[in-house]
C-alpha cells in the first residue's frame, strides 16, 4: 500500500514535467511580453516619474539617512530603481523583472506547500493585482519591493525550517527582525504567512504563539528604543501607507492573497490525502496529466484576468493629466496642445498649463476660447487651494513672466513638499543665475551631478558661472534677463494677477501683456481690457490677434458712439461678419440663449461665446 502510494505520488510529480516546462516558458514569454507592451504604450512608465518625482543621489551622507528608521533600506532601493522611470522603456522593463520576481518567489512558496503540482498558472495572479496597483501614477515601488521582500523572507524560512526543526525560533526572530529593519510594517504579511504555516503544515501552537508577541513587541520596542519614531508608525509605516499615498482595497486584496493560496494548497493536499487512489478524473487532470484543452482552459482564464486588470486600472484623463504636466515641464506646447484638442481633464493645473502651451506657441490671443475656458481668471494664476501641491508649475509661471524672485519662493515650497527633486533644483538653478548668485547655483548643481540622469543639463549651465558669461548661447535666459522688473515688489498670494500692471512697465515682456488681457477677458473685465489697449503697439504684433477684435466688438456695441479703434489697425471684415450673424442669432431666439446655444455652438471658439455660457460672475 505504502509502495503503490509513493509511486503514485512520484508519477503525480513526474508526469509531464518536460511538457509542463514547454507550456510555462510559452505562458512566461508571451504574459511578460504584454506586460511591457501594455506598460510602455498604455501606462508609460515616463508619467510615473513625473506623478512621484522619485529621489536619489549618489552620495555617502544622503544614503546613510536611511538606515537611521525602520524601512529605510526599502525606501533607499526603491528611490533608486524609481529613477529608471525616467525613460519609459527602462522604467517598463524595470516593472515587468519585479514582476517576474514576486510570480516567481510565489511559484517556490505554493510548492513549498503541496507534492502535488497545483493549478498551472495560479502563481501569477500576485503580477495581475500589481499591473492594477501601477496603472495608477501614484502607487509607489516601495510597497512592491517590501511584498517581494516578505515572499523571499517566508521561502527562506520555509526551507530552512523543514530540515532544522531546532532552529525555526531563532529563524524566525533573526528573520523578522531583518523583515522588519528593511521593509517596516510589511514584515507582518511575513509573520502571518509563517503564523499559519506553523498551524497548518507543522500542527505547531506554541511557535505561532511566540511568533505572535515577537511581532507584536518588536515594533512598539523599536520605537521606545532604538529609532525616532511614532508607535503608530513602527507599526503601519509601508503596510498601510507610504508617505502621502494610502494603500487602497485593492494592496489588501494582494497582501491577503498570500495565506489565501496557502490554505487552498493545504485543502487540496487534505483532499488528495482523503481519496487516495479515487482522485476524480478532473482533478487527475488538472493536477498531473493537464491535457492541452485544460491547458488553454487556465491560460485564457489568466488572460482573462489581465485584461480585466489592464482594463479596470487604466484611467484615461490621469494619464492626460500626467501627459500635459510632462510636456509642459519639457516645453514641448504643441504636443501639450494636441492633448488639450481632444478634451480636456477638467483639472485647474491643466487648465493653467494650456494657458501656458498657447502662450508659448503663439495662439493665446488667438485660440484661447478654443480651449474651453472652466476657470475664469484661475485659468491663468491657480487656484489658491491649489498652489501648494502643484508649487513647481506655479513656479513655471513666475519664471516665464519674468518674476525671478516668485518663481524662487514657489520653488522653495515645492522643494519643501516633495524634497530635493532633480526639478526643483534646476529651478532654483536657473532663478539663482538670473539673480547672479553663482555660488548658491552652483551648490544646487553640485546636488544635480549626484542625480542619474543629469549631468548634461549641468555641463549646459555650468558655463553661465563665471562672470563674463551673459547667455548670449541660451536664448530662454537671455529673455528672462531683458524682462525681468528693475525694482522688487511684493506679489500678492490671493491676487497675484495684480503683478502683471507692474510687469507691463517693461515693453518687453510681451507674456505680461497677454496675460494682463486674457485674464482681463476671463474675469469679465472688458473695460479694464480696452483702459490697456494703447499697450498694443508696444509689441510687433502684424494684425489685431482675434480674441481682441471679438472682444472691442462688445465694447462698441455697447459703447456705441464711443467705441475704439487701433492706430494703423483695423478689425477683420471675417471677425464682423461673425458678430453679426452671432446677433442676428441671439435675436432670432429672443436673447434666449438656452433656445440658442444648438446655433451658436459653432461660434464656441469664440469670446462671445464665452461671455454667454462659460463666464460666471457670481463666483
Amino acid at each position: 500500500m505504502k509502495e503503490s502510494k509513493g509511486r503514485k505520488l512520484l508519477q503525480a510529480e513526474a508526469c509531464g514535467e518536460p511538457r509542463d516546462m514547454i507550456w510555462s516558458l510559452l505562458f512566461t514569454a508571451i504574459l511578460l511580453s504584454f506586460y511591457f507592451i501594455y506598460l510602455l504604450l498604455r501606462i508609460d512608465p515616463k508619467l510615473i516619474y513625473q506623478a512621484q518625482e522619485p529621489v536619489f543621489f549618489f552620495d555617502r551622507y544622503f544614503i546613510y539617512e536611511f538606515f537611521s528608521y525602520p524601512g529605510g533600506i526599502n525606501d533607499l532601493a526603491s528611490g533608486f530603481l524609481s529613477q529608471f522611470f525616467y525613460y519609459s522603456w527602462t522604467g517598463a522593463l524595470l516593472l515587468v523583472l519585479v514582476f517576474a520576481f514576486v510570480t516567481w518567489n510565489t511559484w517556490l512558496l505554493i510548492r513549498s506547500f503541496t507534492a502535488i503540482r497545483p493549478i498551472l498558472y495560479l502563481h501569477w495572479i500576485p503580477s495581475v493585482i500589481l499591473l492594477a496597483l501601477h496603472s495608477e501614477y501614484r502607487f509607489p515601488l516601495v510597497l512592491t519591493l517590501g511584498l517581494l521582500w516578505a515572499l523571499l523572507g517566508i521561502n527562506i524560512y520555509i526551507r530552512l525550517a523543514r530540515s532544522k526543526s531546532i532552529l525555526r525560533l531563532p529563524l524566525y526572530l533573526l528573520l523578522h527582525a531583518i523583515l522588519y529593519y528593511v521593509t517596516a510594517g510589511q514584515a507582518f504579511i511575513f509573520t502571518l504567512v509563517i503564523i499559519l504555516y506553523e498551524v497548518l503544515h507543522n500542527r505547531s501552537i506554541i511557535l505561532p504563539l511566540l511568533y505572535t508577541l515577537f511581532a507584536a513587541l518588536l515594533p512598539w520596542i523599536a520605537a521606545s528604543t532604538l529609532f525616532i519614531i511614532r508607535v503608530r508608525d513602527a507599526y503601519t509605516m509601508h503596510l498601510t501607507s507610504s508617505d502621502m499615498y494610502r494603500v487602497t482595497w485593492l494592496s489588501w486584496v494582494l497582501y491577503a492573497f498570500l495565506p489565501l493560496v496557502l490554505l487552498l494548497v493545504t485543502v487540496e493536499g487534505g483532499y488528495i490525502k482523503a481519496r487516495k487512489n479515487n482522485a476524480t478524473n478532473l482533478w487527475e487532470r488538472l493536477a498531473c496529466r493537464r491535457s492541452v484543452p485544460i491547458r488553454l482552459i487556465q491560460a485564457v482564464i489568466i488572460f482573462s484576468l489581465v485584461t480585466i486588470s489592464a482594463l479596470y486600472s487604466y484611467n484615461k484623463k490621469e494619464k492626460a493629466f500626467f501627459l500635459i504636466d510632462h510636456y509642459a515641464r519639457f516645453e514641448e506646447w504643441q504636443k501639450v496642445l494636441d492633448i488639450a484638442q481632444k478634451g480636456l481633464p477638467i483639472s485647474n493645473v491643466v487648465q493653467c498649463q494650456v494657458n501656458r502651451a498657447l502662450y508659448h506657441a503663439g495662439y493665446l490671443c488667438d485660440k484661447m476660447f478654443g480651449m474651453t475656458q472652466l476657470f475664469g481668471g484661475d485659468g491663468v494664476f491657480m487656484r489658491q487651494s491649489i498652489r501648494s501641491p502643484y508649487a513647481l508649475q506655479h513656479s513655471d509661471l513666475f519664471f516665464d513672466l519674468g518674476l525671478i524672485n516668485e518663481s524662487e519662493h514657489w520653488a522653495h515650497e515645492a522643494l519643501a513638499a516633495n524634497g530635493d527633486t532633480a526639478w526643483n533644483l534646476q529651478r532654483l538653478v536657473q532663478v539663482n543665475l538670473l539673480k547672479e548668485k553663482r555660488d548658491v547655483a552652483a551648490k544646487y548643481m553640485g546636488m544635480l551631478r549626484k542625480t542619474m540622469w543629469h549631468n548634461k543639463w549641468v555641463a549646459e549651465h555650468q558655463r553661465y558661472l563665471s562672470d563674463e558669461n551673459d547667455f548670449a548661447e541660451h536664448p530662454i535666459l537671455r529673455h528672462l534677463k531683458s524682462v525681468m522688473p528693475e525694482s522688487d515688489f511684493l506679489v500678492s498670494p490671493a491676487e497675484p494677477e495684480l503683478c502683471l500692471e507692474e510687469l507691463l512697465k517693461n515693453t518687453k515682456n510681451k507674456m505680461a501683456f497677454e496675460y494682463f488681457m486674457a485674464y482681463c477677458l476671463l474675469e469679465g473685465q472688458v473695460g479694464r481690457f480696452v483702459k490697456n489697449l494703447q499697450r498694443f503697439n508696444d509689441y510687433d504684433y502684424p494684425k489685431i490677434p482675434r480674441h481682441f477684435e471679438e472682444a472691442m466688438l462688445i465694447y462698441n456695441q455697447l459703447a456705441g458712439s464711443k467705441g475704439i479703434a487701433l492706430q494703423g489697425k483695423e478689425i477683420s471684415e471675417q471677425t464682423i461678419r461673425k458678430f453679426d450673424d452671432f446677433n442676428n442669432i441671439m435675436a432670432k431666439y429672443k436673447k434666449d440663449k438656452t433656445a440658442a446655444r444648438k446655433e451658436l455652438t459653432k461660434y464656441r471658439d469664440t469670446y462671445w461665446f464665452y461671455g454667454l455660457y462659460y463666464y460666471r460672475p457670481d463666483e
